[in-house]
């Protein structure tokens, strides 16, 4: 009885090395075809779902002046430079501006908004090196602080918009001559900035709000 069990315990034991050393040998990786001793990781598959833009909105104060209020529906799904008629904005920029202040042969302040506002997105120049966002600064020429763009912290974007739509930020600027056409009540939005709502040295660079 006593050589029995001790058979049936070697045999157990014999048993269970065979199936470590064919455990162990299940994960050897064969190398591929190009030499690398692992494989290299593949790209994650395409997400099934599909995502629907239902906003587009980048410069303040474009949309809501020129645009009719049904055309948001379209603007809104189509890319910020796809262009008339596709994208309407492009079109309402001169046609609203022209209503406003009709063209003469020395201004066009309706072509020349047309050409800064549209596409409505922020243009930024990464070889200016000054180091100061200045908004519309690229597509004015640097005439609002800088060649970089984009927008400060402390850029008065809603005054600097009406002011160039209303009354005479372009001229002050030197991109277009004073067309003598300024409406003083509606080219200032007359609200004063919070002086303490200034630009801070750490992210997110702006005052708590109170």
């Amino acid at each position: 009885m006593t050589k029995r069990l001790f058979a049936l315990a070697a045999f157990g034991a014999l048993s269970l090395a065979f199936s470590a050393c064919s455990s162990r040998s299940s994960i050897v990786r064969t190398p591929p075809a190009s030499g690398l001793a692992t494989p290299q990781p593949t790209n994650p598959t395409t997400p099934a779902g599909t995502y629907a833009q239902i906003e587009l909105l980048s410069r303040p104060a474009v949309k809501e002046v020129f645009e009719q209020f049904n055309d948001h529906k379209t603007t809104n799904a189509v890319e910020p430079y796809a262009g008339t008629p596709a994208d309407p904005l492009q079109a309402e920029i001169k046609g609203t501006e022209d209503t406003l202040r009709p063209a003469t042969v020395a201004t066009d302040y309706g072509a020349t908004l047309q050409s800064i506002l549209y596409p409505n997105e922020y243009a930024v120049n990464l070889n200016d090196t000054s180091g100061k966002a200045a908004y519309l600064g690229v597509e004015t020429g640097g005439a609002t602080g800088s060649m970089f763009g984009g927008r400060d912290p402390n850029d008065d974007v809603v005054g600097i918009s009406l002011g160039a739509l209303f009354g005479n930020t372009l001229s002050s600027l030197h991109v277009l001559a004073d067309d003598g056409e300024e409406n003083n009540c509606i080219s200032k939005e007359n609200v004063t900035q919070d002086p303490s709502q200034v630009k801070t040295t750490t992210f997110p660079y702006l005052a708590s709000p109170h």
